[in-house]
């Protein structure tokens, strides 16, 4: 069933994509083509964009295919995380040997719990290193259960910094999560007959992974850094500092050292076209972007960030796995012995501590529901394993049956979530902006203009467009701005002198009804061409084949007959 579901939602947003997405294949094309020097990037981790990139050797895909091949890495990713939620429970159960029905009724939470948070909080239609997070704690929870069991061989240790060590290239707060397993690991098998060498060696192949694109990451910034999303995204979600196009304030927050330019201000005109590179140049490398950018250590904006934090943690317990939250709670009022239930949790407290770990490391920053995925799961099995232990004097059928009923009710929410993750129309928009942007002109290279708004800019990716301006017009609620039309032909002549052949928008009243915008087919897409595009020769001067209106009109067909197809 998990891998039946997991082929379904990859299988239904196939065409999906997202900001940090295009990034991921932007820095994979950068790897993969020895463009190192935009390639190394200490906002973004390289694993990720690395499997994109040696995925897209073997397959070459055409730049229509792209985000199919992304989303296909991601069901395999998706099966590899399967494979390391499995070893975990594999580990948990040998560790804990109980009642058959007891166990399981443990299978039954692990797994609605495991299916509901990977289709639902990490959902394969994100193009992020999530699942990759997901596969690595999963298979580390498991080595740490054998190494407290005693059950861990040299292999195993070896395994466990090679996890910890690619956990961080998967995700640079997985660093944080890896030092704790580490210490915690040191702290078991301090104990007579327990392995120090065994930790040493989990210790230097962590190190031995972490040194070296540490170093390369230092060089290229010349300062050391084992990456900086962590201080930036508290420079971001909690001193309130803008992620793009941020050109100083709020007080305390520093100045950019090298902001994007800012060409006007009624309409705001920012230009960013080098020297960083990708299809949007200010979230390829933020951190470029904002350099300068300080933490201001304000109580009040941290203590609003925990509760922030505190308020989303409830929600997503409370309001999206409520039925494993009452089956944890009926077993323990069940439970005829409350107080013998942290012994019952005694062997497996390394593996709540693991679970925890993450919920306190986000809290006074930010979090979001796909970096806690793999977290939950470790808990509620956690949680259930020694609450499903206290209550094995009882009739096996009552705790089977509120297992049963927690995961049947956790399955349909994850029914529920497929439904939702259903592609609407919007994801293939994209695609046929693109194909209609090629047909007027566009080609793979060329500078365009983007108006801000609800409109993504993923098209850009899909035509090998780069952005190079963003222009977002003062609405009529600014007294003192000028007309809208006036900010337009501002805003079309410095579109003009800085080379954008294009400038694309969402429907904004009174500058998309103007002479020269075109709608972009049914995407809700329009579209001002700012120069004519050239025309491709014969070697003798004459028109060619593809200038002749009738062979333009079969392409425009065959396109149309191709995304047709691919859909």
């Amino acid at each position: 069933m998990a891998i039946v579901l997991g082929a379904v939602q990859a299988w239904t947003t196939r065409f999906d994509m997202n900001p940090d997405g295009v990034q991921y294949l932007d820095n994979a094309q950068a790897y993969w083509s020895g463009d190192f020097r935009h390639a190394v990037n200490s906002q973004w981790s390289p694993l990720y964009p690395w499997l994109i990139g040696a995925l897209s050797i073997i397959a070459r895909p055409a730049p229509f295919q792209e985000f199919l091949l992304v989303h296909l890495l991601n069901f395999f990713l998706y099966l590899l995380s399967l494979a390391g939620f499995l070893f975990f429970v594999a580990s948990l159960r040998a560790s804990c040997r109980r009642d058959r029905a007891l166990d399981t009724g443990l299978l039954l939470v692990s797994y609605s719990a495991f299916l509901y948070c990977s289709l639902d909080f990490t959902n394969l239609g994100y193009v992020t290193p999530d699942l990759l997070v997901s596969l690595f704690s999963f298979v580390a929870a498991g080595l740490l259960i054998r190494m407290v069991a005693g059950t861990a061989s040299m292999r195993h240790y070896a395994a466990f910094g090679l996890a910890l060590g690619l956990g961080y290239l998967a995700k640079t707060p997985f660093l944080v999560f890896g030092v704790i397993c580490l210490c915690m690991s040191y702290l078991l098998v301090r104990r007579p007959g327990g392995m120090l060498i065994g930790i040493r060696v989990s210790a230097v192949i962590f190190v031995a992974i972490v040194a070296p694109y540490a170093a390369v990451l230092s060089n290229a910034t010349g300062r050391f850094t084992i990456g900086d999303s962590g201080k930036f995204n508290i420079v971001w979600h909690v001193n309130g500092v803008p992620n793009t196009n941020w050109q100083g304030g709020p007080a305390g927050s520093g100045r950019p050292l090298h902001p994007t330019r800012q060409l006007s201000a009624t309409p705001a005109i920012f230009e960013f076209d080098g020297p960083v590179a990708g299809t949007y140049p200010p979230w390829y490398d933020p951190i470029y972007w904002n350099q300068g950018a300080r933490i201001a250590f304000g109580p009040a904006d941290f203590a609003r960030a925990i509760l922030e934090q505190i308020r989303l943690y409830g929600y997503l317990v409370y309001h999206r796995q409520a039925p494993l939250l009452f089956a944890l709670l009926a077993l323990f009022f069940l439970a005829p012995a409350k107080r013998s239930i942290p012994g019952k949790l005694q062997p497996v407290w390394p593996v709540l501590a693991l679970g925890a770990a993450p919920f306190v490391m986000y809290a006074p920053v930010h979090a979001e529901a796909r970096y806690l995925a793999p977290f939950f799961v470790l808990l509620w099995t956690a949680l259930f394993t020694g609450l499903l232990r206290s209550v094995e004097n009882l009739d096996r059928r009552i705790p089977l049956a509120i297992s049963g009923t927690a995961a049947l009710l956790m399955l349909a929410g994850t029914g529920a979530a497929l439904s939702s993750s259903r592609a609407d129309g919007s994801a293939r928009a994209q695609y046929e902006m693109a194909r209609s942007l090629e047909t007027l002109g566009l080609k793979p290279g060329d500078r365009v203009a983007i108006v801000h708004g609800d409109l993504p800019y993923y098209w850009a990716r899909l035509a090998g467009a780069r952005i190079t301006l963003e222009i977002s017009f003062a609405g009529l609620a600014c007294e003192d701005c000028p007309p809208i039309e006036t900010q337009w032909e501002r805003a079309r002549n410095i579109a003009l002198s800085h080379g954008a052949v294009f400038v694309i928008a969402p429907s904004i009243a009174g500058i998309v009804d103007r002479p020269g915008w075109l709608k972009l087919a049914n995407t809700g897409a329009f579209v001002y061409r700012l120069r004519a595009a050239p025309r491709a020769h014969a070697p003798d001067g004459r028109r060619s084949i593809a200038d002749r209106p009738r062979a333009a009109a079969r392409r425009s067909a065959v396109a149309s007959w191709e995304f047709a197809f691919e859909t």
